[in-house]
């Protein structure tokens, strides 16, 4: 049994899938299949069931997860220590975001990060602010950042990032470019990121301070990530509010227009978060303090709007 297997059970397990688990994992999806055969046969069970539309855990499966997953998290903790001593020539940093500083935001500042690191792997799981939250709350990432502070006592948040939730609409939309009314706005179908995303949470308040709710809009399209609501919006399947940061592209692009309602500006922060009383290693505590160089900040996402 190695940490390798391990690892690759974990992901598997919580991706369902095992091409996704090789493409996070930088291995090829004959060699995540090897390690998890490998770690069956050493155990003597079957973990994972395998068929042709997904991949399920077996009730030893279910029964190992968490006691694998605490090995797991014991091993990284050791690895950290060990690397605080070796002086940062090699490590793992775990980290989690929502979409739009994952998709937008944090490759630059990762970049410069293993520009001085380069031996320091680096590793980012997407979800929600909720889910970013739980992985914090578990042990899972080091860092994450997210859309609001979910609240938690384990959990220490720090603003980052104002951000702004912008309206879109296909760039051949009548009201392209133009001024509408609360009211108009209610008319066309509405793209939103999912229940757990903070995006959506300040988007509720903000339009329940005008007495508006989601069930006022003719439809409700429920999406995963910031740039799949660009998309469906340039695919005409409704209005969308979004961070203004991952509308940046296709709005210079011309792929998209944006729509101003008098009266609804809806801004909130971008939060930093990590576990509380927690000493997360090295690596951790330089990628902090890259991420909260305000200086740094501004020289490196000027770009990003």
């Amino acid at each position: 049994m190695n940490i390798k297997q391990l690892e690759a059970f974990l992901l598997v397990a919580e991706l369902r899938n095992f091409t996704k688990t090789a493409g996070q994992l930088g291995m090829s999806q004959p060699a995540v299949s090897f390690q998890i055969k490998a770690l069956e046969e050493e155990l003597g069970v079957t973990l994972l069931e395998r068929n042709e539309k997904k991949v399920l855990l077996t009730e030893a499966g279910r029964l190992l997860y968490p006691e694998i997953k605490q090995m797991v998290r014991h091993y990284r903790k050791i690895r950290a220590m060990v690397n605080e001593l070796q002086g940062l020539k090699s490590g793992h940093l775990m980290l989690g975001a929502t979409s739009m500083p994952a998709e937008c935001l944090l490759p630059i500042f990762i970049g410069g990060f293993r520009e001085q690191y380069p031996g320091v792997r680096v590793s980012l799981q997407v979800g929600n602010s909720a889910a970013v939250a739980r992985w914090l709350q578990d042990r899972e990432i080091d860092i994450g950042v997210l859309g609001t502070a979910m609240g938690g006592e384990s959990i220490e948040y720090h603003p980052w990032l104002e951000d702004e939730l912008i309206f879109i609409v296909p760039s051949w939309h009548p009201w392209a470019g133009n001024n509408i009314s609360l009211e108009e706005l209610t008319r066309e179908p509405l793209i939103i990121r999912e229940a757990g995303s903070g995006t959506r949470q300040a988007l509720e308040v903000k339009l329940a301070e005008h007495n508006i709710n989601v069930e006022h809009f003719p439809s409700i399209l429920e999406l995963g990530s910031s740039q799949s609501m660009v998309q469906a919006v340039r695919a005409g399947l409704g209005i969308a509010a979004v961070s203004r940061r991952a509308a940046h592209d296709a709005l210079e692009a011309g792929k998209v227009a944006r729509v101003i309602i008098p009266g609804l500006q809806i801004r909130y922060y971008l939060y930093l978060a990590w576990p509380r009383q927690v000493s997360n290693g090295l690596s951790a505590a330089i990628f902090k303090s890259f991420l909260m160089d305000r200086e740094l900040c501004r020289r490196l996402l000027g770009k990003t709007g």
